[in-house]
């Protein structure tokens, strides 16, 4: 197939989500698979839970009408993602125990290097003394990183068009990358992807036509697309069959940038205060947005445009030749800065004993 074939197939995959998502409203409500408003959660009203169970399969119908599964070896990505659409739907509607989810994940991402191709032997010259090399590591290194994704990225869908917005602008980096090397197949692969997503958008996201989110991701959703995000991720930092890489593995950190370093940080906060670290509360950057009285409205895009601009300086600061050991550098101390800012207000902050 040439580029306006695949262009058809993204306009009429679009138009099938628009269709198919009030279908998928109905059917969440039907069968209660629901998100239920209290505790922390501040929505108004029962909000269906069926984002990612719309999303992943029109990715993969896509996928497989454009013939991209032979050429990208997809098969084993797919069969992983929807046994952990399938799981995300279960702890959605029944509420998996997280530690019980949690290795289900590890299970996954193993499944999902092993299998299909999913991992980075070369991390290049992040410190500045030659190419980082991890050999027998890579394995677990890759499975490792794939955890911390989907769990950073789930993390964040605390706030409308948040989680999937931040998808999509990670994936508009990488496509971006992709292009710029001439990775074609991956290039359409990832706008099958990003198609479904700005019709979930639609229903998602507050905007001048929706005051309220209509439908919401759920697990299944965000974790499916995060596994598949870092599968890509990890994709353009690898060298193809003729030597070529399209980002360096230290730009897919900046690209990543606003869930890992949020999410790292309120981990020490959450230690810091004698917590779990997986204890659930309201300490994420979007709660903080809300907290300080930025309407929902103006915090989504906000923190999306954060995440913009960070994607943006890896990836144009790779493209003008800066170090990947300047990058990995200049990146730690806004790491280390929003840390100890977190860790600052956390003491400020701290319960007292009784």
């Amino acid at each position: 197939m040439n580029n306006p074939d695949f262009l058809i197939i993204a306009l009429a995959g679009f138009l099938a989500s628009l269709f198919l998502f009030p279908i998928g409203i109905f059917l969440g409500k039907k069968f209660n698979l629901v998100d239920q408003p209290g505790g922390r959660k501040r929505h108004d009203g029962a909000i269906p839970l069926i984002g990612g169970l719309v999303i992943i399969p029109i990715f993969t119908v896509l996928i497989y009408i454009a013939q991209l599964h032979h050429a990208l070896l997809l098969a084993p990505l797919l069969g992983g993602v929807i046994l952990l659409l399938f799981i995300g739907a279960l702890d959605d509607k029944f509420h998996i125990q997280p530690w019980s989810l949690f290795v289900i994940q590890i299970w996954l991402a193993c499944y999902v290097v092993i299998f299909a191709g999913s991992e980075i032997e070369n991390l290049g010259n992040l410190y500045g003394f030659g190419d980082v090399h991890l050999g027998w590591f890579t394995k677990v290194f890759s499975v490792t990183c794939l955890v911390l994704l989907m769990n950073a990225i789930n993390m964040l869908d605390g706030m409308d068009g948040l989680c999937a917005g931040f998808v999509t602008v990670a994936l508009g980096w990488l496509m971006v990358a992709a292009f710029g090397v001439s990775f074609t197949a991956y290039f359409w692969a990832m706008a099958f992807l990003v198609v479904p997503l700005f019709a979930f958008l639609v229903f998602n996201m507050r905007h001048f036509f929706r005051k309220k989110a209509s439908v919401f991701l759920g697990d299944a959703g965000s974790l499916s697309l995060s596994l598949i995000l870092g599968w890509f991720a990890i994709k353009m930092a690898q060298e193809n069959a003729e030597g070529v890489q399209a980002i360096p593995a230290v730009v897919i950190i900046w690209i990543m940038s606003v869930p890992i370093i949020d999410t790292f940080a309120i981990f020490f906060v959450r230690m810091k205060q004698g917590r779990s670290p997986f204890e659930a509360d309201r300490l994420h950057l979007h709660h903080k947005f809300q907290d300080f009285g930025i309407d929902i409205k103006w915090a989504t895009p906000l923190i999306l445009l954060l995440s913009f601009v960070m994607g943006g300086i890896g990836y144009i600061g790779f493209k003008m030749g800066v170090p990947d050991y300047v990058l990995l550098y200049s990146w730690s101390i806004i790491w280390v800065g929003y840390t100890a800012y977190r860790l600052k207000y956390a003491k400020q902050n701290m319960p007292k004993p009784h």
